[in-house]
């Protein structure tokens, strides 16, 4: 969280990034889904999303879910179910989307130097993530302690 006093947030090239606390946690959607619509929070039913999403709530801090089909999902957003393979989108297919949910991101928080965005998701969507968000001014980094396992990758 950005400091109250005006002092500047540590940067994480010289503290640990477990020092600074998370102003934004995003979190990959899965492959696994319920069959009918639902809020996205509700949506995706694999066990590692579960896990992500019991630690964002968890955080009391704001969270979204990041599609490969759809950008920035809130929580409560209402998402039918669909295939998609963000893994076999092109390279400017993955860089657009990645430039697009941080616009969305800007829309729904405050994104600037005090931001400290957390990445929840599959090396493929960080990949897209990071350059665009930090563009904003925001730091990111990845989340740790076993939220991005072997089947981590999106489809």
């Amino acid at each position: 969280m950005p400091l109250d006093d005006g002092s500047p947030t540590p940067s994480p090239a010289s503290s640990p990034a477990s020092s600074t606390a998370a102003s934004i946690l995003l979190i990959g959607d899965g492959t696994a889904q319920l069959s009918k619509p639902a809020a996205a929070r509700d949506l995706y039913v694999s066990p590692l999303f579960a896990g992500r999403r019991a630690q964002a709530e968890a955080s009391g801090v704001p969270w979204f879910v990041v599609s490969g089909r759809w950008g920035l999902l809130a929580p409560d957003d209402i998402v039918a179910p669909y295939s998609f393979s963000f893994a076999r989108q092109s390279v400017n297919y993955r860089r657009a989307w990645g430039r697009f949910v941080a616009e969305q991101l800007c829309l729904v928080s405050p994104v600037g130097r005090d931001t400290m965005v957390e990445i929840s998701a599959g090396a493929a969507y960080a990949a897209a993530l990071v350059a665009p968000i930090q563009y904003l001014g925001a730091q990111v980094r990845r989340a740790t302690e076993g939220t991005n396992g072997p089947g981590d990758e999106p489809r």
